[in-house]
Parts: structure tokens; sequence; C-alpha cells
């Protein structure tokens, strides 16, 4: 029976979807999933998450802490002490930057298991420093595979060293049946728009921080307001809080339209159906955004879709080829914006229905399923990598016919002996009790006697 272990900082209801579908198709096969959430609740998200038998196991490393609330050290520790106790084959890690996904790296090269990087990083997100991308490039090149959302994720993995080869598609994904179910189901009932807009809208979905561009977007539709005949002219819902929330609402007060924009706050996953259910469009403005898996929701209740051609979904939601579900475009550009709004919003109903069926049809692909099957890629990947590594590794023994050498070799044969100086490492400072955490790895170099000749070992 094969372990994965896969660890997120703590569960909403885009990762149990996920998991439960993976545990799924691990069971088929006699194998097992173990589930790591770091803490029992985070702030940037505050889901409600019910506790329920699922097919997995869920453990909690802090089950009555705040995300927020955890050192660094105190979530690496955890993880390490929880890997070494669960003793996974496998172990899925959401990125390289925070303490227990780097903890469950070292775990897993201490221990010879398959590290397999969930990514959703592209190389559009920030101004990129060469520093950080060395130290990025060590780190990535220690995984055995990826698992990344789309090309353009796997591009910059491939970047940061991580042969294209090792790389799986499929990692954001949404519960796609539980959006187009549930929205269905709201706009049959009697009651169903209760609180929604009775004109048609546009709904934005984010978290009100900067990166998000909702001042942009509100200043945008202010524009498309100007143009728009007053009869039938749309208005807009921005669906979220967050830091910024001061900022956008000062916005929709200086738009002058401040009487048919709506914010109805932050809404939980069982909340947002409704609002999926009556928007005439939805629109996604992020400067930065490496996936966006709120384009998919909206998709699967058959909206037709604006959406930022920096977020990380843009290429797979809304394609160049193949039936069209929207529109992408430039998120600096405001005048680009407003004309955006405006061609979606003077299209005539039939051809926004046709755009909407197409995204369903679309994001039917990036389901809870496809993260599965990607997973499954990923560590069949990893396993080939591992056996491909294991017979190309370099054996080393000290050299029994010459003091001061040794003999260096592949699974293929003897390659040569090679003069080694000894020196003895100097001890470690006061403090540095897990220096299986730390950066950078240590780099040995063996150098023939002609120095034309070097092989470095990590």
């Amino acid at each position: 029976m094969t372990t994965l272990s896969v660890c997120f900082t703590n569960f909403g209801p885009y990762h149990l979807a996920r998991l439960r579908a993976l545990a799924i198709r691990l069971a088929e096969t006699g194998d097992r999933l173990i589930a790591y959430e770091v803490a029992g609740t985070e702030r940037t998200y505050p889901w409600e998450t019910a506790r329920s038998q699922e097919p997995f196991q869920w453990v909690t490393l802090f089950p009555k802490r705040v995300l927020e609330t955890t050192s660094r050290g105190e979530c690496a520790t955890a993880m390490r002490r929880a890997l070494d106790r669960d003793q996974p084959d496998a172990v899925g890690i959401v990125g390289y930057a925070r303490p227990e996904s780097m903890a469950a790296l070292n775990w897993a090269r201490r221990t010879g298991r398959l590290a397999i990087l969930l990514s959703e990083s592209q190389r559009i997100d920030h101004p990129r420093v060469w520093w950080k991308e060395a130290v990025k490039r060590q780190r990535v090149r220690r995984f055995s595979a990826g698992l990344v959302g789309g090309r353009r994720h796997r591009d910059y993995l491939v970047d940061l060293g991580l042969p294209e080869d090792r790389i799986a598609l499929g990692y954001n994904a949404v519960d796609n049946h539980h959006f187009a179910q549930r929205a269905a189901s709201v706009r049959n009932a009697n009651s169903g728009r209760s609180g929604v807009p009775e004109s048609p809208y546009f709904l934005a979905v984010n978290r009100f921080v900067p990166e998000k561009n909702l001042v942009r977007l509100v200043r945008a539709f202010a524009r498309y307001r100007e143009q728009a005949a007053t009869e039938g002219a749309w208005e807009l819902v921005l669906c979220g809080d967050g830091p910024n929330a001061g900022e956008v609402h000062d916005a929709i007060a200086a738009s002058g339209y401040a009487n048919v924009i709506h914010c109805p706050g932050f809404l939980q996953a069982d909340e947002l159906p409704r609002w999926y259910a009556f928007a005439s469009a939805f629109v996604h403005p992020s400067l930065m955004e490496p996936w966006g898996l709120v384009v998919n929701e909206a998709a699967a209740c058959g909206l037709p879709l604006l959406v930022s051609e920096r977020a990380g979904c843009a290429e797979t939601l809304v394609p160049d080829h193949g039936p069209p579900t929207g529109r992408r475009f430039d998120p600096r550009d405001e005048d680009l914006l407003a004309a955006s709004l405006t061609w979606i919003a003077s299209l005539p109903e039939r051809e926004r229905a046709t755009l909407g069926r197409n995204a369903a049809a679309v994001v039917a692909d990036w389901g809870p399923d496809r993260f599965a099957q990607g997973m499954l890629e990923a560590m069949e990947l990893a396993k080939q990598g591992h056996r491909s590594r294991r017979r190309d590794e370099l054996s080393l023994r000290v050299c029994p016919t010459s003091p001061g050498s040794v003999e260096m070799g592949t699974g293929s044969g003897r390659l040569r002996t090679v003069p080694v100086p000894i020196s003895t490492p100097a001890p470690p400072e006061k403090g540095d009790r897990h220096l299986e955490d730390s950066e950078p790895v240590p780099v040995f170099r063996l150098r023939s006697t002609s120095g034309t000749d070097s092989k470095e070992l990590t």
C-alpha cells in the first residue's frame, strides 16, 4: 500500500473537493491519503468548513490556532514530527517558501521519499530578483516532480530547473458540479433572487487588496455607465472584503454610481452560487493572480467571462482557439477594461448565453477529478525520475589502494580514483538544532588531479 500525504495551510472548500477526489482514486488501488492542514483557521481566508467523515485521514497540526499566530519554527517542527510519525511514501508540498513546505521537502530528501511540488506561480506574477530566483532554483531542483495549473506555471518551473517531462497539469480545480447544481437550484427557486439586484449586473468576487485592481474596475464601470443608455444599463456587484476595502468604497463614492454598485461582503462557498446564478457576466481584473479559482466557479455556473490576461487561468478558461468563452484584457488599461464591459453588455442575450455554455464546457475538464489525475501522473513521473537518478547516481567509497582518495562510479561501472583533501567541518553555531531545514544545501566538489574535470554532488 502506498501512502501519499499532502499539506495545505488551512482546508477550504477548494481543498476538500480536491482531496476527496484524490483519496477516492487512491483507494481504487488500495492506497491511501493523509491530508495535513497547518491550522484550524486563518484570517486571510476565513472559510467555515464542517468537519465530517472523509475518505482521507485529516490531520490538523494546530487545531485550536489561527494560522497567522504560528511561528515558522513551530510549523516546521510540527510538520517534521507528523511525517516522522506517519512515514508517507510521497509528499505533496505546496510551494517552496513556507516553513512546513521546506521541512517536508527536507524530510523527503533525507528519507528518500518522493517530493511533489504543487505550484501556481508564474514568471509574470512579480518583478523577479536574480538572487531570489537563484534560491528558488536551488529548492525547486530538489523536488522529484511537479503539479501545476497551466502552461505558464509549467514554463516557470522549467525556468527554475524542474524538467518539463516531470511536470503534470491539473492543480487548480473547484467542485464544478457543486456550483453548477446550486446555481441551477437557486434560479429555479421562487425566492432565489431575494437580495440580488433585479437589473443585469457584472459580478466580481475578490479579496479587497490592491493587486485585485478593484479601484480601476470601479472607474472603468463608471465610464461604461456614462456611455450606456440609462434603460437596461448594468449594475456592478463586488463580493469580498479585505484590507483595501476603504479605498474601494472611496472609489465607489467618487464614481457617481454608488447607488448601482453593491458590496455584499465576504461570502462563504454556499452563499456564492446565488450571486453567480443571476449575474449577466463575470469580470476578473487582477493585476497579479496565480490562477483565479473564482473564474472556475463562474464558468461552472455558465457565465460569460472577462478575465485579466495576467490571471493564471486566462489561457485555459478563455482560450485562443475553440468555442469562445469571453474576452481577455490588459488589466492595466482602464480604457480597454471599460470597452470590455461595454462589449459584453452590448451582446444579445442569446450570444452571452452561448459564451456561458462554452465556459461551462471548458471548465468541466478542470474539476477535482482532473486534480486527482494530475496528482497520480505527478507521482508516476516522480517514480520514473527517482529510478533514473538511482541508476545514474554516483557511488563513492574510500579507495583501498590510494589513501586520501575516493573511488567514484555509477551504476554502469567504475569511473576513476580521485584525490580528495580531507577537512573537518566547523561545528554548528549555537542554536542550529535543525540544520536540515536551513538553506543553502552544502555542495561538495570532487576535482580530478589534472584540474580539467569536476563533478558536483548535492
